[in-house]
């Protein structure tokens, strides 16, 4: 008896490895409850100032940094992530290097723009309760789209090792 499998064999072998990539992909969400807080955190911390006034922006900026560095140290403990919904965690190299850049990039750039944005004067803003309008569409997003947008992220980022990509070679 051959300690080789035979063609069939093997390439059956690497069907079921890449149907369990594909289950490990598909698996990788948040909960419910976490897209619906996070959605309602960033109502919160867009509406507040219309509703209670400009004094509330000092304590809304450590508040998110709070929920921020709370939900970054949950998702890298084991319990966490599982409180978290998580019970998979994807390597880094199934990501594609290529993906993981161009998120990168985009990532800086809004950051870049939030703060460029928070630094433009905004004398007479036309629209009252603009924060308020804000903060619903972009919660309301994560809460409607949040899981789907996921998804659509992890199909682009599976994507590359697809096509062949190398761990470590860029495309």
């Amino acid at each position: 008896m051959s300690d080789r499998p035979t063609p069939a064999e093997a390439a059956r072998a690497l069907q079921e490895a890449e149907h369990h990539k594909d289950q490990a992909f598909a698996s990788v969400r948040e909960s419910r409850w976490v897209t619906v807080v996070c959605g309602v955190a960033v109502f919160v911390c867009l509406a507040a100032p219309d509703f209670f006034g400009s004094e509330v922006t000092q304590w809304i900026s450590p508040a998110l940094a709070v929920l921020s560095v709370t939900y970054a140290v949950l998702l890298n403990t084991r319990r966490g992530s599982a409180l978290l919904g998580r019970p998979i965690r994807l390597r880094k190299e199934e990501i594609s290097p290529r993906f993981a850049t161009t998120a990168r990039v985009v990532l800086l750039l809004v950051m870049v723009a939030g703060l460029a944005a928070t630094f433009v004067p905004h004398p007479g803003m036309p629209l009252p309760y603009w924060r308020t309008v804000a903060g619903v569409l972009l919660g309301g997003f994560v809460i409607v789209f949040g899981r789907r947008s996921e998804q659509a992220l992890l199909s682009f980022a599976r994507r590359g090792r697809n096509r062949g990509e190398q761990p470590g070679l860029g495309a």
